[in-house]
């Protein structure tokens, strides 16, 4: 018991420093994060659209390091509110911000015919990997696209070969046709969506963990009764047994 409460109290600390980074956009540029931290009705953003992505655990390096920037973009209902929003990081000087208008995206069209169906063996339609909730999920789907995403640098190498679509690694390497490639970055750095991420495993890790230490207390608590039932039994065989060889 005492051994799960430490390991409990290490989880709910790391759990609670990744919600304040997360709370806090420090993955974010200037610009989104000043936006995203209005609540006024003139901007009337809806959050990022990092906000509505669950990507299957793996993934997320690849699926950041093809999304790059539009992870960060603010997600408004109307023209007028993205312009209202880029007068609010001019006259702040925050930098550049990118807005997502859902009223002006149109239905999400057939699947690129170099795209989903047409995949490789080996690599997998990056759609099949990032799940999209949320009222906006038609427009989201249409910005981001598709791309594919290979199991290693060199079949993604081959691969961008065959398709006008990026070709990811899980590493977060990025081909854009066999001439462009991007990749790097430090191994242990976490982006927007490997902290989110981790959010919802320590969430779902901290509330089994607490079930389980509920079980061990309720067992505890029946072995000390058990040991003092039978503590108090071998007083009692003690006394009689004291009583029986001063009868003898």
């Amino acid at each position: 018991v005492r051994a799960r409460e430490h390991e409990l109290a290490g989880l709910d600390a790391r759990l609670k420093s990744l919600e304040e980074l997360d709370a806090a956009r420090a993955a974010y540029g200037d610009a989104p994060r000043a936006i995203l931290a209005l609540a006024d009705g003139q901007v009337n953003q809806r959050g990022a659209i990092a906000d509505y992505l669950e990507v299957e655990r793996g993934y997320e390096r690849a699926v950041e390091a093809c999304l790059g920037d539009l992870l960060q973009h603010v997600i408004v209902e109307r023209s007028e509110h993205a312009a209202a929003g880029f007068q609010v990081v001019r006259e702040a000087g925050t930098g550049r911000c990118g807005f997502l208008i859902t009223s002006e995206a149109g239905d999400v069209g057939d699947q690129d015919r170099y795209g989903h169906a047409n995949a490789p063996d080996g690599l997998c339609p990056l759609s099949s990997r990032v799940h999209v909730d949320g009222p906006f999920a038609r427009p989201i789907q249409q910005a981001i696209g598709d791309a594919w995403i290979a199991p290693s640098y060199e079949a993604a190498a081959e691969a961008c070969r065959l398709t006008r679509l990026p070709v990811a690694t899980p590493q977060g390497d990025v081909f854009r046709g066999p001439h462009l490639v991007s990749g790097g970055g430090r191994e242990e750095a976490r982006g927007i969506l490997e902290t989110r991420r981790e959010i919802r495993e320590l969430r779902e890790r901290i509330s089994a963990d607490r079930n389980a230490l509920c079980r061990l207390a309720a067992e505890t608590a029946a072995f000390e009764g058990t040991i003092a039932y039978a503590s108090n039994a071998i007083a009692g065989l003690n006394a009689e047994h004291h009583r029986q060889e001063k009868a003898i």
